[in-house]
């Protein structure tokens, strides 16, 4: 994410000259209008208004355009706004020294007559400088109620609340930030708001409130939705994916990190899909994944070199470090790079991680002293800045690996106590679970949200059909009387093609009913209730406690999830392992099974119909009685293979043979078997596929076992 001086900027780019109640094209057709070049300069700055509040994008493009043209301006006062505006464009940007040069030049010794633009360049004064006194503060305070609104108060506050939290003031960044909130809360306008916010989530990410940033970023991204601003969900999805990578919800963060990308795609924004670019090349290089690492990363590298800001480029340059060590190459060069821009007082969340990769380097190449020392920096770093972050663990544990690799057992204990007694005191990993949980709820209520929107906009679209048909039959009705006996047989045709996609529907309904009630299965059900009596009467309220957790919340997913025709393959990955993993706690852990679900499948977000599985999975369990079989295993694959998903169940029970000559098998009807095949008929109707059911014998020789092979449509989220 961002560096605090950025992070700062990031909050200056409010506008004085508030375009009134119009829209974009209106605003460059007075553009085009105007005559003068003096005029020309003001129309865009309206213009340029009214962009930083809807399109930063296109805000950054007017800016660049301005900048091109910059010569055609003549007047001196014009090349003083236009000074302003290449400044405005650094900070944004993050190219600080750029900045303070432009303004040096320029700007240092100039005053404005207009007050809204001498109170933007009092702001570049005062972020630019190094003395950012409370007295300052309290002067430009003061000037901002006087001339201006609520907009340039929140504005000046949030800058403040930066301030004070590079200088390590956490307790005073918090309050002017939520001030910033409350003072936002009174602007004409959605914008000012969602901003503070937005700002307000960032210094709760750097105060360690992880689950509080996250909490107000997601607040930020609703506001943003609902007034219809939807370049400001970029910003918040980035934060979101950069606080997951964090504390390592690695779902979380290729979900949200793909949702600012293709955000930043849509809107042609350079600037975050570097940022985006960027947090997917951190998340893939954890899993690994080297060369998906290195081009997300080669993103970010050409565009931060472009912009000269250090921050982010140091960021990536620690990024590469870490896949050239990774690829067992020279990562030397990226190490000092960083270790010159280090000296130069840069603090930031980059020192303690820079300082942690190099440690891990020197380990890999046996270099324990060097490793040691890098080590030691990182835990210096954070306790004096009084940061909890997870590089403090991981220094800790690999020092006490160190030390017992020298043989200094007393050191390494006293490491590994620190290691201890740091996760049993640590907010980041008790706030992971919180962050998870939001995330996910978030994304399910995007999805419910889209859905609405889009049922909606269809039943509209039906009823505005509806009402021209009745005007044209009405017109026709009475023009046109001879053909009354055509236009009551097309009404009749509609009418069946009514009743039939009615009664179609109605099918699907109630077989989606049906379906749910026998994957409720009652027996399952009571064998369960027996399994939690069983832990209460001898006295393991642990292990009824976990079988009651995961049983509840397979119940809970059961039933929101059922009646739908498809849902993400993720949630269907969690409702078949807490489903397997409460039957194996029935049966006390007689069984194995492995979920072997293939990344194309998660990474391109497929969706399957609920619980498809499900009712071979019981079968393997109940009538292959697997509790019964040493070494009893079930495994599930889901693979994509061109146009279609294979799913396979296969386990190693008795085999279908054997489990028919039981008296169970022999006296219970299983509808569930009937139901997905009919569930399999609607779906290769409903899509033109020719999906398929087949059982074989695992052991075709012992006729044992059985594998079940499903063949479906291949669907992904994006299509559905």
């Amino acid at each position: 994410m961002v560096n605090l001086k950025f992070l700062a900027v990031f909050f200056f780019g409010l506008w004085a000259c508030v375009a009134q109640a119009q829209t974009e094209e209106q605003l460059r057709k007075t553009l085009q209008k105007t005559k003068d070049k003096t005029s020309h300069l003001q129309a865009r700055l309206h213009l340029l208004s009214f962009l930083e509040e809807t399109n930063k994008a296109s805000w950054l493009k007017e800016l660049e355009l301005i900048d091109a043209q910059a010569d055609a301006y003549s007047d001196p006062k014009d090349q003083k706004i236009i000074s302003l505006l290449r400044c405005e464009q650094s900070l944004y940007l993050g190219a600080l020294p750029k900045a303070q040069l432009l303004y040096q030049r320029s700007l240092s010794n100039y005053t404005f007559q207009d007050k809204q633009l001498e109170w933007r360049r009092k702001l570049l004064d005062y972020t630019l400088s190094a003395g950012q006194s409370a007295q300052r503060f309290k002067n430009l305070l003061a000037y901002s109620r006087r001339f201006l609104k609520n907009k340039q108060t929140a504005q000046l506050y949030q800058i403040q609340a930066a301030h004070y939290l590079q200088q390590g003031q956490i307790d005073s960044a918090l309050i002017l930030s939520d001030q910033s909130v409350q003072i936002a809360k009174r602007s004409v306008g959605s914008w000012t708001l969602i901003n503070a916010l937005q700002a307000q989530a960032e210094v709760f990410w750097r105060a360690n409130l992880l689950d509080k940033a996250v909490q107000r970023a997601i607040f930020s991204l609703q506001m943003a939705e609902e007034a219809q601003l939807p370049y400001f969900k970029i910003r918040p999805l980035i934060l979101i994916a950069a606080i997951s990578l964090e504390v390592g919800n690695d779902d979380q963060t290729i979900a949200y990190a793909k949702r600012a990308q293709n955000l930043a795609e849509t809107f042609q924004d350079d600037f975050f899909k570097a940022y985006a670019a960027l947090i997917l090349s951190e998340h893939l290089l954890q899993l690994k994944q080297t060369t998906k690492a290195q081009n997300n990363l080669n993103v970010a590298l050409r565009y931060f070199e472009k912009i000269n800001n250090q921050e982010a480029l140091h960021r990536a340059y620690l990024c590469q470090a870490t896949i050239a060590a990774a690829k067992g190459q020279d990562a030397s060069p990226y190490f000092l790079k960083l270790t010159n821009y280090l000296k130069g007082g840069q603090t930031s969340l980059l020192s303690d991680k820079f300082h942690l990769e190099y440690a891990k380097y020197f380990l890999a190449k046996q270099q324990y002293a060097l490793a040691e020392t890098q080590l030691k920096a990182v835990l210096a770093q954070i306790l004096s800045s009084e940061q909890v972050r997870p590089q403090i663990a991981v220094a800790y544990a690999l020092l006490a690996k160190i030390a017992n690799q020298k043989g200094d057992l007393k050191a390494a204990l006293a490491y590994q106590e620190a290691y201890s007694d740091w996760l049993a005191k640590s907010p980041v990993w008790r706030s992971a679970a919180r962050i998870e949980e939001m995330t996910s709820s978030n994304l399910r209520e995007e999805r419910e949200r889209l859905i609405d929107f889009q049922r909606a906009s269809i039943e509209k679209v039906q009823k505005e059909r509806k009402i021209i048909e009745l005007q044209k039959d009405r017109q026709l009705f009475i023009s046109i009387i001879f053909i009354v006996a055509i236009i009551f047989g097309v009404v009749i045709f509609i009418l069946r093609i009514q009743q039939n996609r009615i009664k179609q529907e109605q099918r699907e309904a109630e077989l989606s009913q049906t379906l749910l009630r026998t994957q409720m299965n009652p027996h399952f059900v009571f064998n369960a209730m027996s399994v939690i009596q069983s832990y209460i009467y001898e006295n393991d309220p642990e292990k009824s406690s976990q079988f009651l957790v995961k049983f509840s919340r397979l119940m809970r997913l059961i039933l929101e999830n059922s009646p739908k025709e498809f849902i993400p393959i993720e949630l269907e990955i969690e409702i078949l392992d807490k489903y397997l993993a409460t039957q194996k706690m029935r049966f006390e852990n007689r069984f194995d099974y492995t979920l072997d679900i293939s990344d194309d499948l998660l990474f391109n977000k497929a969706m399957v119909p609920p619980m498809i599985t499900q009712p071979f999975i019981e079968n393997a369990i109940e009538h292959g009685q697997l509790h019964t079989v040493k070494n009893g295993h079930i495994l599930v694959q889901m693979r994509a293979e061109g146009q279609s998903m294979l799913l396979r169940i296969e386990d190693n029970g008795v085999g279908r043979k054997k489990s028919q000559k039981t008296k169970k098998i022999r006296t219970h009807k299983s509808m569930a078997i009937d139901i997905t095949k009919e569930r399999i008929e609607i779906i290769n109707k409903k899509y033109k596929f020719n999906g398929s059911l087949l059982f074989e014998d695992l052991n075709k020789e012992e006729q044992t076992g059985t594998v079940v092979k499903l063949v479906l449509p291949l669907r992904y989220e994006d299509s559905i």
